[in-house]
């Protein structure tokens, strides 16, 4: 009997995962096709059940003004919400917020913080950051390494804003790294 009510609920989870996955891909179709109001009404059902991806993508539509009325602060709270819920690039908008200080009092310590957290979970937007706070010793001790590492993550992931980083690196001498040209056209 408990296997039985153990699969039945395996099987409504694998149900409503798919329903969910349909509803959020609808949402990107009505997107690409200009239709925010629509993408915001399939989007807000599943973000309520604490889907970080349509949590994110409605951020976004306030952060932009897409569909609604723009709204930084709305933004930020569907930012929080899907950062909670594991979304990457909403952490590293939140630490891009805190940067600037956009509705919320500017903290380099937070940025610093979802960045690093970003860039821990593999967003290379994140890890480029994250190597700028390392290479300018950003509310962290400077160290070259780190920066040198998270950039090349971010790079690896044809990241161009790091790749362009690491060039500048090897082939000007910076940070106390030695002027190395071979090392310098592997990231151009």
């Amino acid at each position: 009997m408990l296997k039985r009510f153990i699969l039945v609920l395996v099987h409504i989870s694998i149900l409503s995962f798919s329903a969910q996955a349909a509803e959020l891909e609808d949402g990107f179709k009505a997107f690409k096709a200009g239709s925010y109001e629509k993408a915001l009404r399939l989007w807000l059902p599943i973000a309520e059940k604490d889907n970080a991806d349509a949590q994110y993508n409605i951020g976004i539509l306030y952060m932009k003004g897409l569909g609604v009325e723009k709204n930084e602060k709305t933004a930020f709270i569907w930012y929080k919400r899907s950062a909670a819920n594991g979304n990457t690039d909403a952490m590293y908008n939140l630490g891009t917020m805190y940067n600037q200080g956009r509705v919320v009092v500017r903290s380099t310590k937070d940025a610093v913080k979802w960045w690093k957290e970003s860039a821990e979970r593999g967003n290379a937007s994140g890890q480029f950051n994250l190597g700028v706070v390392y290479a300018y010793g950003r509310r962290v001790k400077q160290n070259t390494e780190e920066a040198l590492k998270w950039w090349k993550k971010s790079a690896k992931q044809g990241n161009k804003d790091a790749r362009a980083a690491l060039y500048q690196v090897y082939s000007e001498g910076l940070f106390d790294i030695p002027a190395n040209p071979k090392e310098a056209k592997r990231w151009k």
